[in-house]
């Protein structure tokens, strides 16, 4: 059991070694040089040292890999990376940039416009595609508009930042600790956002609130006025319409999924197929044509967008997690936080909650979830609803507190610190202790009322 824990700690402190002191390992070649995401090579030590200690057997390591019918971590991945790239091909199109420049557009000369407007427009965008995305892809572009605009993109920036990971709750796909948490118990879309619609509201706004407050002096400022049309910034019209129409339909049948008996995983990989096949078909077209399309190589750059290190990341953490859970550390916490809150679901959902937030930060929210998801096996079965649901909401707000509680905090602090502009660990935690744990409170305390 010991040994177990050390491990998966081990290699979750590697993780970390790896992304604050080498976030990429670089590699030339005679054409150009490649750049390579590090976070996972931490997470591959855990399923290494399991073998070399003799913890699992390279036949546990695959069942574990396979999971259960509960928990299938190819179908997690498979629906995780299926909404991304139909959210990346979405990006490529401009679709992105266009809605950030109609919010931004909106505030006109306004400060605190602008503050609510970037907020808002990244709240929205979340709750249909994911956090990370988000991020990804509104980051830059709140960083050089602040600066054109002659105003300090800090409070914009953190305002983008905690919207995305408050936001995420909201619907299954907005985040991949939702997607495992929701499989792992059988949730359906639609049951999960049932549960997580109100706590989600009642933490945005109290976010904003708490953001608007922090940052209140500095957005009262005038800006400059920067022209900026929202339509030039699509640059392939019929494909953004394509990938809007994709998006919806795939959220709306993964709403039918049960009905339709399908699982949610099967429904967004025939959605992101049919949208790659597609597009094949409509550079193969045009190049026939000799037609010039927009975007030249738009499968080509999706399919490079696409985060692919998360898939040995997140299958590593599996294997550990499984060692966790065969040698029973998982459990033995289960019941510990079971035995804490008395059997009284709004307690544990307090104490669920807090633990997650917290632990988000010492292991990454994504191990993190997988850990408590196999320790609440070992409560009783009134308590694993609430225990769940108070698990995905330390996990997407507990990414507020540091920025190393979820990837998007370590690729947020990466963009920036390519724009020459830091925020350093110190300043963002100030700001998330100032305004997370009220967040994360009122979110419980919703969550808690539901299940009185």
């Amino acid at each position: 059991m010991l040994t177990a824990a050390l491990i998966f700690l081990f290699s979750c402190l590697a993780t970390f070694g790896l992304i604050l002191r080498r976030p990429y390992l670089y590699i030339r070649t005679r054409k150009r040089e490649l750049r390579l995401e590090t976070y996972f090579f931490g997470a591959l030590l855990g399923p290494l040292l399991i073998l070399a200690t003799g913890l699992l057997t390279g036949s546990d390591i695959v069942q574990g890999l396979n999971g259960t019918e509960e928990l299938r971590p190819l179908g997690i991945l498979t629906l995780f990376i299926s909404m991304v790239f139909m959210s990346i091909f979405l990006d490529i199109t401009g679709f992105f940039e266009a809605c950030a420049r109609y919010a931004l557009a909106s505030a006109k000369t306004d400060g605190v416009k602008l503050f609510f407007a970037v907020y808002i427009a990244v709240s929205i965008l979340t709750v249909f595609t994911s956090n990370d995305i988000v991020v990804l892809t509104f980051t830059p572009f709140v960083y050089y508009f602040a600066k054109h605009a002659g105003i300090n993109p800090k409070p914009y920036l953190i305002a983008e930042f905690f919207a995305a990971n408050t936001w995420s709750m909201a619907l299954y796909i907005g985040n991949p600790t939702n997607i495992l948490v929701a499989s792992a118990f059988r949730f359906t879309f639609v049951d999960y956002s049932k549960w997580m619609a109100l706590p989600t509201l009642v933490a945005g706004v109290a976010n904003a609130a708490l953001l608007y407050l922090v940052f209140r002096k500095e957005i009262r400022k005038p800006i400059k006025p920067v022209a900026l049309d929202p339509w030039e910034a699509i640059t392939d019209r019929p494909g953004a319409l394509l990938g809007l129409l994709t998006l919806a339909g795939c959220v709306v049948a993964l709403a039918l999924a049960p009905y339709l008996g399908l699982p949610m995983w099967k429904i967004s990989a025939a959605f992101a197929l049919a949208l790659l096949i597609i597009l094949i078909l409509r550079e193969s077209y045009a190049k026939a044509l000799r037609r010039k399309l927009k975007n030249d190589s738009t499968v080509a750059e999706t399919l490079r967008r696409v985060p692919w290190p998360l898939v040995p990341f997140v299958l590593s953490l599996f294997v550990t997690v499984y060692a966790l859970d065969r040698y029973g550390v998982t459990a033995l916490f289960g019941q510990k936080l079971y035995k804490l809150s008395l059997g009284f679901p709004p307690l544990l959902t307090f104490l669920f909650g807090v633990s997650s937030a917290l632990s988000a930060n010492l292991l990454n929210n994504i191990p993190m979830t997988l850990a408590f998801a196999t320790a609440l096996r070992a409560v009783p079965k009134e308590a694993v609803l609430p225990g769940a649901l108070a698990t995905v909401a330390g996990s997407n707000l507990g990414a507020n507190l540091t920025p190393i509680g979820a990837l998007a905090g370590i690729m947020w602090m990466t963009i920036l610190t390519g724009k020459d502009f830091r925020i350093t660990f110190k300043t963002f935690m100030k700001y998330g202790f100032l305004v997370t744990p009220l967040s994360l409170l009122a979110c419980l305390g919703v969550l808690a009322l539901e299940f009185l």
